[in-house]
């Protein structure tokens, strides 16, 4: 038995709780702070960008590998996992922020271990080489839980012990669109999202899934970030953004464009349009920060930490950093 697997309950949500503030420092920001363009060592189209104890990090096409050390943006992994050069959509890190997984094009799935610079492959997981549109991750290193989803709507599910990953079973909790994104919390509720205004909730960690709206939302989701069962928040189409309390959701809209990327924690959020609109939620609700001119369709948002600023990146090695 693990290390982790030995500690009670309370230890462990008092370590996940440290963990998770020293890696939360958005209210922090300056608000009248700039966001500016970043130079990266690559044009190929970064799919998402992520912050962990060792600063942060941005994956993309031909499965790259981005590293940001004092200031400056360096390539650590030009190949991807297991140098096969497939893409990497999506990235997600652990509690403590020590690990960082990814996951992208024909079943590429594989750990960063940003402490000890060391990369592991676990792609193809129960056979499946589709591609994985999203990952998220919840716990410790080591002793984390994982789940992947695939462009046919599937999900997968597992439980990291040491070296090894145990899968579980494959799944299908949308409504029969695809489903786009998923986001953990700490205490194994899971959240999913489709493309026909639909949201799911597990409370099993990813076992079994029921739908907990939108009725009538009429928005294709894009984006899902939840920090327990009563702080979620999801995106889509038109700008519209649903905020869920754990009993119910109000609404809320941002603009015209469609919503590509969220970031929260409990207490702050950032949003960024396809097109280059930046928003911001504090005490007082959304309001606007400013529109970059990127001339390249972004992707994806991460809010800053002591070691990182806020970060957003996109096509063509876009990358904008809010410095403070």
């Amino acid at each position: 038995m693990s290390e982790y697997r030995r500690r009670s309950r309370r230890a462990v949500l008092a370590a996940v709780g440290a963990a998770a503030g020293s890696l939360s420092l958005s209210g922090c920001v300056d608000p009248d702070s700039e966001w500016v363009a970043a130079d990266v060592p690559t044009d190929a189209t970064l799919h998402d960008v992520a912050a962990t104890a060792d600063g942060a990090y941005a994956i993309g096409e031909d499965g790259i590998v981005l590293a940001r050390d004092d200031g400056e943006w360096t390539v650590r992994l030009e190949n991807g996992i297991g140098s096969a050069g497939d893409g990497l959509r999506s990235a997600a890190v652990t509690s403590n922020g020590r690990a960082m997984w990814v996951a992208g094009d024909s079943g590429a799935l594989g750990l960063y271990d940003v402490v000890a610079d060391r990369v592991a492959d676990f792609s193809a997981p129960r056979e499946k080489t589709t591609s994985w549109t999203a990952i998220a991750a919840a716990g410790l290193a080591g002793d984390e839980r994982l789940t992947v989803i695939n462009s046919s709507g599937e999900l997968l599910r597992g439980r990291r012990d040491g070296a090894d990953v145990a899968w579980g079973d494959v799944t299908k909790p949308g409504s029969g669109s695809s489903v786009a994104d998923i986001d953990l919390t700490p205490l194994a509720y899971g959240y999913v999202v489709d493309t026909d205004g639909g949201v799911f909730e597990s409370r099993d960690g990813g076992v079994s899934w029921s739908r907990i709206g939108i009725e009538n939302a009429a928005v294709d989701f894009g984006a899902v970030a939840a920090t327990d069962s009563g702080h979620v928040t999801v995106a889509g189409g038109n700008g519209v953004l649903y905020r869920y309390n754990g009993v119910g959701w109000s609404r809320t809209t941002l603009g015209e464009q469609p919503i590509a990327a969220l970031a929260r924690d409990r207490d702050d959020a950032l949003a960024v349009s396809s097109s280059g609109t930046i928003y911001e939620r504090g005490f007082d609700g959304w309001s606007r920060l400013t529109r970059l001119e990127a001339g390249n369709e972004l992707l994806s948002v991460a809010l800053g930490t002591a070691r990182t600023p806020q970060l957003v990146v996109g096509e063509s090695g876009t990358v904008f950093e809010r410095r403070y």
